[in-house]
Formats: structure tokens, C-alpha cells, sequence
């Protein structure tokens, strides 16, 4: 309650932010402190005698993460291609659970352009062309596909690599896809999204994304 306060009262958070919360805010503030704890960002200190679970402290994953910028594993790999992608990463779900107008279409965007972006910088066309799976893709003009990409960044930053990953790998090309073709039509829509849809395509993105960027061990 201290950190995140209440309705009648602000918490250090919004003193810090200097902002007031609406209920929708203090919502998502304790979603992403559980989020913190759940990932071991965050853990309890077990001090107090009343309520020793609810006052918190950062661990040293914590500190790591924020030294490096990266708070899980698929923010590590974005970050070692370019540390933009984890910006984007970013704004892409601030704009998602923002109230701004026209901020779902901003995140669609978003969505979009990390998922290219990845396949442009982790997956240039000289490197894939010099694969020996390879093969010239009529269907596009550089004659390297978006999947054929997917394949070399999986090689490339996985360690783990095994007949069952490369199975899962060809889905995820596949899932992808489907995912970029949804936040295209999220993004250049009549109708405004609904945040439920691009919600579920930035988590459906970044699921993908960790199939071919993020090891198992």
C-alpha cells in the first residue's frame, strides 16, 4: 500500500512519477509489482512481524536488470542485436495499456516493427545467403524470405538446437508470421482495435520471438 497507495491516498509511486493514478493505473501498478516477484526481481524481505511478505526488496537479478536494461531473457537477445529492439519491446506495451487516443494503433505498430526489425538486423540477406539450406525465393525481391530469416536468427542464437527445437522453430516461422499479418491489419484498420486483440498479438509476437532467440537451458 505504501508503494502503490490508494484511491484517497497516493502511494511513493506516484510521488516519485509525480502523477495521480486512476483506477485503471493502481491496477496495473500492482499487476507489474506481482510480475516483479513472480520473476524474482523483486522478493520479500520477511522482516516485518505483521505482514513480512508484503514489504519488498530488489535482489541482485534485480540490480542486474536493471543495470543491463534486459528484464528477462528475450530483452537480453534483443538487446545483444540492438538495444532499440528492447525500446520498442517497451513502448510497445506502454502504448498498449495507455489512454492516450489512437495509443493501441501506436502499439500495433510497435508490435509490427519489432518483429521486423529483429528479422532486418539479427538476419541480414548476405549472411542467409551464404547458408547452405539456402535457396532464391522467387516470391521476394531480395529472394530471402521471412522465414528462411527465422531459421538462421534460430541457428545463430540458440544453444540448444535439436531436431524437436528445429520442429518447434518451423512453427514459430509459421506463428510469425500470422502474427505480423494480425498487427498489420490492427494497425491499418477503420475500426479502432480492441486492446484484448493487440494484447494478444504482442504476447503471441514475443512467444514466437523466444522460439528462435531464447534457449530452453
Amino acid at each position: 500500500m505504501n508503494l502503490v497507495g490508494r484511491a484517497y491516498q497516493p502511494g511513493a509511486l506516484e510521488h516519485r512519477l509525480k502523477c495521480a493514478f486512476s483506477p485503471a493505473d493502481r491496477a496495473l501498478a500492482y499487476r507489474a509489482l506481482e510480475t516483479l516477484r513472480s520473476d524474482g526481481l523483486i522478493s520479500p524481505t520477511l522482516d516485518d512481524l505483521v505482514d513480512p511478505e508484503s514489504w519488498v526488496q530488489i535482489t541482485e537479478r534485480g540490480r542486474l536488470a536493471l543495470q543491463r536494461r534486459a528484464l528477462d531473457a528475450l530483452d537480453e537477445k534483443l538487446q545483444a542485436i540492438d538495444p532499440h529492439l528492447v525500446t520498442i519491446r517497451e513502448g510497445a506495451w506502454s502504448a498498449v495499456t495507455s489512454s492516450e487516443p489512437d495509443a493501441l494503433r501506436q502499439a500495433a505498430h510497435s508490435g509490427r516493427e519489432l518483429i521486423d526489425q529483429v528479422l532486418k538486423q539479427a538476419a541480414p540477406d548476405q549472411r542467409v545467403k551464404q547458408q547452405s539450406w539456402y535457396s532464391p525465393d522467387s516470391s521476394s525481391k531480395s529472394g530471402v524470405t521471412r522465414k528462411q530469416r527465422l531459421r538462421y536468427i534460430m541457428q545463430t542464437y540458440r544453444t540448444d538446437e535439436s531436431e524437436s527445437n528445429l520442429r518447434v522453430a518451423e512453427k514459430a516461422c509459421e506463428f510469425v508470421l500470422a502474427i505480423d499479418q494480425k498487427l498489420q491489419g490492427l494497425a491499418h484498420g477503420r475500426a479502432p482495435p480492441l486492446q484484448s486483440d493487440v494484447q494478444d498479438a504482442m504476447a503471441g509476437a514475443e512467444i514466437a520471438l523466444r522460439r528462435v532467440l531464447v534457449s530452453d537451458s
